[in-house]
């Protein structure tokens, strides 16, 4: 894992699909965090996206809006920029999709230690489909 301070990143989720129904989800790991020219990287190992493996993911937060990085077993590249819709493509080990988030909000308050909360809402469409509204709660406190 990358240099930089330790710290604990808590994530709690609610998706309500297209169907109506609410999910919940709670995952958290201990990742590091560095800041670089006014932005704030969270590196971390997501271990309940893909099961048996640990997939490394990167949270680049920045006045602008927060982009998530992931690799290996799955490449994925999100931005979420509020009142934006942004496109990407998520690679499987079972194929590709074009994905898109359109931001409605995006609030972060980060200490320069890391230490804070990130809140989202957004909606995602899979290959231009609606899926689902999303509401992601990120809280980072010191490992």
């Amino acid at each position: 894992m990358a240099e930089g301070d330790r710290v604990c990143i808590r994530i709690h989720g609610r998706q309500r699909d297209d169907a109506g129904a609410l999910h919940e989800s709670r995952t958290q790991a201990v990742g590091r965090h560095d800041a670089k020219g006014g932005k704030h990287f969270f590196r971390y190992e997501d271990h309940a996206l893909l099961e048996g493996h640990a997939v490394p993911t990167v949270l680049k937060l920045a006045p602008d809006g927060l982009l998530l990085l992931r690799r290996s077993p799955l490449e994925q590249r999100l931005e979420f920029v509020p009142q934006e819709e942004r496109a990407s493509l998520y690679r499987t080990p079972y194929g590709a999709m074009h994905l898109a988030v359109r931001t409605k909000e995006l609030f972060s308050a980060c200490r320069a230690d890391g230490t804070g909360r990130i809140e989202l809402v957004y909606d995602l469409f899979v290959e231009g489909r609606f899926q689902s509204s999303n509401e992601l709660r990120i809280d980072i406190t010191n490992a």
